[in-house]
């Protein structure tokens, strides 16, 4: 679905923040992508829905080149952004009329807008909320609106950028259930997080530092391999500590990547001695 090839960014400022970035999403997978803070994990994101352009090499969404700019509009309606900061993205005076709101400037009939609003944020776990306005929501179900917004626009891929990065770990977690039923329902997902342990539903891990992908392939491989802590970044407690068990013998077969998965190993293997 999108194809990245020899992409580099150059700020006006001179500092180079892609470094010839090479990396192929298909439709349907749930990517994460990783990386210290000014890895370049954001920049990353924002070309491939032509918020930002390449300095050089190319982003191809669905057939279509970023730098073509009649193509703009095509390509952020194949690819949306939720960003860190939900406030930012609100325009409505309620949850509703948010999530309303881009369906009503594509000129979609009424009918068709109560129930796309309807469906979004029953999905989002918000139908009670929808006369609410969104400031006065918690942190987490304002970060869900904007995932209802999204969803109401019928995007091909979502990208998911440090949402989770203001939240406490209860909204956090909730904000991640949501993330997995949106690739669940069949979007491609495309989530930027420095959180390790958010990674660990997904189809493919990508590990970013200085402008370069350094690491990509599934989480199970990377954990296994102890390489994150070389780009600043450190194994989620749960994982850390199932590794330390495979290392030394004790666990045998694939790396445990939950608590209860951890749990379930260690049982089996008291159940068998």
């Amino acid at each position: 679905m999108i194809q990245i090839n020899d992409l580099s960014h150059r700020f006006p400022n001179g500092n180079l923040a892609l470094d010839s970035v090479n990396l192929n999403i298909k439709k349907g997978e749930f990517v994460v992508i990783a990386g210290r803070n000014g890895s370049g994990k954001s920049t990353l994101v924002r070309h491939m829905n032509a918020l930002l352009l390449p300095s050089s090499g190319n982003v191809i969404v669905n057939g279509m080149g970023s730098s073509d700019q009649k193509d703009h509009w095509d390509i952020r309606q194949a690819v949306s952004m939720v960003f860190q900061n939900p406030d930012s993205q609100f325009v409505g005076m309620t949850v509703e009329e948010d999530v309303a709101f881009g369906l009503e400037n594509l000129g979609m009939a009424s009918d068709n807008i109560r129930e796309s609003v309807d469906r979004c944020l029953q999905f989002a776990g918000l139908s009670e909320y929808s006369k609410t306005s969104p400031i006065h929501l918690s942190g987490g179900q304002k970060q869900k609106v904007a995932i209802a917004s999204v969803l109401a626009m019928y995007p091909e891929c979502i990208i998911f950028d440090e949402v989770t990065s203001m939240l406490d770990h209860a909204s956090c977690n909730d904000v991640m259930d949501l993330i997995n039923s949106v690739h669940k329902a069949g979007k491609t997902v495309i989530h930027v997080t420095h959180r390790l342990e958010e990674a660990t539903t997904a189809d493919r891990l990508i590990v970013m530092d200085a402008g370069r992908i350094v690491l990509d392939d599934t989480p199970s491989n990377i954990f296994l391999s102890g390489k994150v802590s070389d780009f600043g970044l450190e194994l989620p407690p749960i994982i850390a500590l199932a590794k330390k068990f495979k290392d030394s013998g004790i666990l045998q077969g694939y790396l445990a990547l939950s608590k209860d998965e951890l749990l379930e190993d260690l049982c089996q293997l008291i159940l068998k001695t």
